[in-house]
């Protein structure tokens, strides 16, 4: 019994003192990784530090380094992975100048062989960068050779998609205001012959389709657009159309028919502009095929096609015919030609697009619209579009190409 206990009591002593030795070992081989970190110039709170991230074996691979602020930096960045650590120190000492979040995104994306330099930082950090298409920046890249800026808005707009050659007129018109990719090949032929244009001017033409003829260039327009949908010398109604849900005009606000929303939109505009005393009148809202054809017909016989083409329609190109169109007068003159010079007009210019409004052939703009400035002539969008257009001073055809078609 007394045997027993004496061989428990040795076996235990001995299981004690292998305990202290290996805790004595890993003691002793952690002071003198903290000691050797040191010597190579780590701060002892930046080694603490480190500590409590990395395992022994990667605290190791540090002795292989001398200390640079920058290693410490990687490791404490939001995405650093241990399993990199190799890889990370190996990209940072060949180029001492990378940026700490360049290299982690690098390595972690597999491009720790890239040939970095300042054009891949820039595409990493412009403010358009979209993780999802980061292989396609670098293939564009690859190609190209532009710089970062160029390569995000390129790629964002889908150019890498297209096949259209970069060259320097392509880049004129990349990434401006209201560039289209799919428009970049007519911007450079339309360049050729108008170079004495701001690249600005070029975009709103074209977006406009001004490289384009007039009633020859044409298309059906989309009736899935619904109260958004275009109708001008380039887009067309069928002569059977007849717009959804027109409603009667009661003779306080005018005569004819217009499309339901419109009209409430008009309401809503009408009660506002009486509490100033304000009386808009609608003279002239949706007009069918037909009555188009005739009213065509008429000004083409008196004053010619090339004139008449300048304030009236062809019939299935005229905005009356959709029903969100309207010519306006006031109550105490109903003569839209008198429009300009009312009250009612003064009203209109700021504050149509309060309720869905548009002024829709403003003057400046005729060799866009196709028309002549008319001030009475308004057309419903709704709200958010006719506040854009109001508020950046451009037509519908410019809005229609960028942000609806």
């Amino acid at each position: 019994m007394k045997k027993d206990n004496k061989k428990n009591r040795i076996l235990f002593l001995s299981c004690f003192i292998i305990l202290w030795i290996m805790v004595g070992i890993y003691i002793f081989n952690h002071q003198t990784i903290k000691d050797k970190l040191k010597e190579k110039g780590y701060p002892i709170n930046e080694i603490l530090e480190i500590k409590s991230i990395l395992q022994e074996k990667n605290l190791k691979l540090l002795l292989k380094y001398n200390y640079h602020q920058n290693i410490i930096h990687i490791i404490k960045e939001e995405d650093f992975k241990e399993e990199n650590l190799q890889k990370y120190l190996d990209f940072f000492f060949q180029y001492k100048t990378a940026d700490n979040y360049d290299i982690i995104y690098l390595v972690n994306h597999g491009e720790e062989n890239i040939s970095y330099n300042k054009d891949i930082h820039e595409i990493l950090h412009t403010k358009d960068f979209k993780d999802s298409n980061f292989e396609r920046y670098l293939a564009f890249y690859q190609e190209y050779e532009l710089n970062g800026d160029y390569v995000v808005m390129a790629v964002n707009q889908d150019l890498d998609k297209e096949d259209i050659p970069v060259d320097d007129t392509v880049l004129l018109f990349l990434g401006k205001k209201y560039s289209l990719t799919r428009n970049l090949e007519r911007y450079k032929n339309y360049y050729k012959t108008h170079k004495e244009l701001e690249v600005e001017e070029i975009i709103a033409r074209v977006n406009s389709n001004l490289d384009k003829t007039f009633y020859k260039d044409v298309l059906q327009t989309d009736l899935e657009k619904d109260n958004l949908l275009i109708v001008n010398k380039f887009y067309y109604l069928e002569e059977d159309f007849i717009p959804d849900n027109l409603v009667s005009i009661d003779s306080k606000y005018g005569r004819g028919e217009i499309k339901e929303e419109a009209y409430q939109a008009f309401l809503e505009l009408y009660e506002e502009a009486s509490k100033e005393d304000l009386h808009p009148y609608i003279s002239s809202p949706y007009r069918s095929y037909n009555r188009q054809n005739q009213l065509y017909t008429n000004y083409s016989n008196k004053d010619g096609i090339n004139k008449a083409d300048t304030y009236s329609a062809r019939p299935g190109y005229s905005e009356h015919q959709t029903g969100l169109a309207m010519d306006l007068g006031t109550s105490n003159n109903t003569n839209i030609n008198d429009f300009e010079n009312s009250k009612e007009f003064e009203w209109m210019q700021k504050n149509a697009h309060k309720y869905g409004f548009i002024l829709r052939y403003p003057k400046g703009k005729e060799y866009i619209t196709g028309y002549m400035y008319e001030p009475w002539h308004y057309r419903y969008v709704g709200v958010e579009a006719a506040t854009y257009i109001y508020e950046h001073n451009i037509t519908y055809e410019e809005y229609y190409e960028y942000f609806i078609k």
